[in-house]
């Protein structure tokens, strides 16, 4: 009797020691030793869903989406009430999650031009080193590997199909979830038998909002819930998936977010702007297989995952970082952690030129860097729409000395990328560009953005008039916004590209010029600039604006992207060298850029070093699969090799994936007519000119077939329809040879000889002529 009343007496002390909260974070590292599991037996899946405010989920209370499986992994784990996203973007934000650094501490401050250098100490890094298989599946071209999170990564899918886009920017290219989760769930079955880190990116509920049906019907009106919804089935892909793998009992899943979204709060749509919690209130839930459940109103920042989940697989903690172990909160809901939660975002300095924002989140109050301050009570506030800070100054300048504090405590980064070298600005100032820059003196006091909160919804209004093709209202809605504030770079840049779009040139080369005045080592200024110099037939000046962009891409050399359009307007300036050599350069910045790799193929192939080309070619293929053009140079070579079954099959794959591509259609259309496939040649004509419409060579051609069959119209139409496309062409001639010989069989001899004049003088034109690749 007395050995089971000391059993059970030990039993229930156990337990009610395993209820109180551990006092530190050396303790609860302790208590998560001794269950089992053992956790260093476990897996872990990271899920992080792109722009996803917390208070748009059935768990934290909303009640106007359906989240069933995510609210299905809220009451199986810990549920974090108040945590807080470090940067409302992406990268930044991941950047702080998988190092547990602040921005000023691990240095990316914003999407595009900053990288995360390779002396930080990724999540995945420290994994890998323990024996996990890592993997990463992210759905946004933000997050490319060559930004730098593909650190640690044994697989890192990050390939795009950049071919459907008309315009590229960081913030549009993208992969829908599912896409992403299939990819994910084929690489846990290679290793499902090994302890494994999975991270998976969803990037659905992003601008441009558009949910497949039958989200897209459930939710008419909302389409940001309707990707929510849909987002919510993709991670029920993966639930489902663990749990009938039998994974679920022994991995820790982590589902949270980067960022929110405004809609419309404070006058936001989207995010980036502003740093209230309709953008930086994120969900965390934590789910372990040790049955630990609840709700923590602990403060928590996205800081605090790589901590967290270290603790949680026993294994030792990181050292130096600004992030601080929930495992207290994990083990024990209730328990109160006196976390801080620091947020910033520079969107505002680098893109406008108006002061960047910083906050500090206690649980209880917030306080918000500006101008003019703020400071908010959560409590009795949590729109955040009173700022208190007058009332409570006292309370706001000792959250300022914390906020300075935990910014100083690692050493403040500059938030300024590398300065162009002396010879670029030279170069710049030569030619009229360099005027007052963006990047100004970090300390200094810049316009607050909640004065331009107006300026910036009139930008955005422009934009959807963009986007919706009126624009002529675009450019005339972005010149006011000028008139108002003519400092704003992107306000410029994007004037720019609408005003080439509506061919009034002169006027956007005025327009990237004031671009590069505010911003010089601007990379997509300077190649727009380029191209709109070269449609103007000014090819020194373009060549000298090349010349600054591969200036600036030597600051700034990790942008594989840049250097491939660099090369590749070398390349439609006739200068083979000077592109094979940047091409190169890409390959320098990433070595499985299967475009690059294929384009200089493409450059052997024009040499007749077939053998080179089929090894280069071959090698951009195998890294990717479907790169453009990538099994149709190979589809030229085999040909040219009299490999004519292999080069059929080729050019057929190249139009499953790319049916646009005209000069496939026409390749294939001639191996049809070497082996006297009449009908097959026809119709493979037809196709080009129906899914190829800017490609000339398929009118032409079928022109002439046209003709000879006699229908005199059908041949006239399609001559003129393709001479449209190919103006200038070495094959231009054909289409007036094609209407003189019309026009003669009409009996309209005058107009039947000037056809002929016109073929005559461009053939004398095009003598010497060599054909781009």
């Amino acid at each position: 009797m007395l050995v089971a009343a000391l059993a059970a007496a030990a039993a229930a002390a156990l337990v009610l020691w395993l209820r109180l909260p551990p006092r530190t974070e050396a303790e609860a590292r302790a208590r998560v030793l001794r269950l089992r599991p053992a956790p260093s037996d476990l897996n872990l899946v990271v899920v992080t869903l792109d722009t996803l405010r917390a208070d748009r989920l059935g768990c934290y209370g909303f009640r106007g989406v359906e989240t069933p499986h995510i609210d299905g992994l809220a009451r199986e784990g810990v549920l974090f009430e108040q945590m807080t996203a470090t940067v409302p973007l992406t990268f930044p934000s991941h950047a702080s999650m998988f190092t547990g650094l602040l921005p000023p501490h691990h240095g990316v401050r914003d999407n595009g031009g900053f990288f995360l250098e390779d002396g930080k100490t990724t999540l995945a890094e420290r994994l890998k080193a323990a024996g996990y298989a890592t993997g990463a599946f992210v759905a946004a071209w933000v997050l490319e590997s060559r930004w730098g999170l593909a650190q640690g990564f044994d697989r890192y899918s990050d390939k795009f199909d950049l071919s459907q886009y008309k315009v590229l920017s960081l913030g549009t290219v993208q992969k829908r979830g599912d896409e992403v989760m299939s990819d994910a769930l084929s690489w846990l079955d290679t290793v499902k038998d090994r302890r494994f880190f999975a991270w998976v990116h969803l990037y659905d509920p992003h601008t441009p909002y558009d949910p497949p049906d039958p989200f897209r019907s459930r939710y008419p009106n909302q389409p940001y819930l309707g990707e929510v919804a849909y987002t919510d089935q993709v991670v029920g892909r993966l639930l489902d998936y663990l749990r009938a793998s039998g994974l679920l009992d022994r991995t820790v899943v982590v589902l949270t977010a980067d960022h929110g979204e405004s809609l419309g709060d404070h006058g936001e749509g989207t995010h980036a702007f502003f740093i209230y919690d309709a953008t930086t209130h994120v969900p965390l839930i934590v789910r372990t297989p040790w049955g630990l459940r609840g709700r923590s109103r602990a403060q928590a920042s996205g800081v605090d995952l790589l901590p967290t989940v270290l603790d949680l697989l026993g294994q030792p903690p990181q050292e130096g970082i600004d992030g601080r172990s929930l495992a207290r909160a994990v083990l024990v809901p209730g328990a109160d952690l006196g976390h801080l939660a620091y947020s910033e975002t520079y969107f505002t300095r680098y893109h406008f030129g108006w002061q960047h924002l910083r906050s500090l989140r206690d649980g209880a109050m917030k306080f918000v860097e500006a101008p003019h301050p703020e400071l908010y009570d959560l409590a009795r506030d949590p729109g955040e729409t009173k700022n208190i800070y007058k009332a409570n100054s006292k309370r706001g300048e000792e959250m300022r000395s914390a906020l300075e504090a935990l910014v100083e405590k690692g050493g403040e980064a500059a938030p300024q990328r590398q300065a162009l070298d002396p010879e670029t600005l030279q170069r710049l100032a030569a030619l009229g560009y360099v005027g007052n820059v963006a990047n100004v003196d970090p300390k200094a006091v810049l316009p607050d953005p909640k004065d331009k909160i107006g300026l910036f919804s009139l930008m955005n209004q422009a934009k959807t008039a963009a986007q919706d093709e009126r624009l002529d209202e675009a450019v005339a809605r972005m010149r006011k916004v000028l008139e108002q504030d003519p400092n704003i770079m992107d306000a410029w840049l994007t004037l720019g590209n609408w005003l080439g779009k509506t061919k009034r040139v002169e006027e956007a080369i005025e327009a990237y010029k004031k671009a590069l005045s505010l911003k010089p080592d601007d990379e997509v200024a300077m190649l727009n600039l380029a191209n709109a110099y070269r449609s103007r037939g000014k090819t020194d000046d373009a060549l000298a604006a090349l010349e600054i962009f591969k200036g600036a891409l030597k600051v700034n050399p990790k942008n594989p992207q840049a250097w491939f359009q660099l090369a590749t307007l070398y390349l439609d300036m006739e200068r083979e060298q000077d592109a094979e050599d940047t091409f190169r350069e890409a390959l320098e910045s990433n070595t499985k850029m299967g475009a690059a790799w294929n384009a200089l193929g493409a450059l052997a192939y024009q040499r007749r070093d077939l053998d080179e080309a089929e090894r280069l070619i071959r090698r951009g293929l195998e890294l990717e699969p479907d790169v453009r053009t990538g099994r149709f140079n190979l589809a030229r070579i085999l040909e040219d090799k009299g490999r004519l079954d292999e080069a059929e099959r080729l050019y057929r794959e190249e139009l499953e994936t790319y049916p646009d591509h005209g000069r496939a259609h026409f390749n294939l259309a001639q191996i049809h007519r070497q082996r006297g496939d009449r009908k097959g040649y026809l119709v493979q004509l037809r196709r080009g000119v129906e899914q190829a419409p800017q490609f000339g060579p398929c009118y032409l051609y079928l022109a002439r077939e046209e003709l000879n069959e006699g229908r005199l119209e059908e041949a006239a139409d399609l001559a003129r329809r393709g001479l449209e496309a190919e103006a200038g062409s070495p094959l231009a001639p054909l289409g007036h040879y094609v209407l003189a010989d019309v026009f003669s069989r009409q009996g309209q001899e005058a107009r039947s000889r000037d056809e002929v004049s016109k073929a005559r003088r461009l053939e004398a034109a095009l003598r010497g002529h060599r054909p781009a690749l």
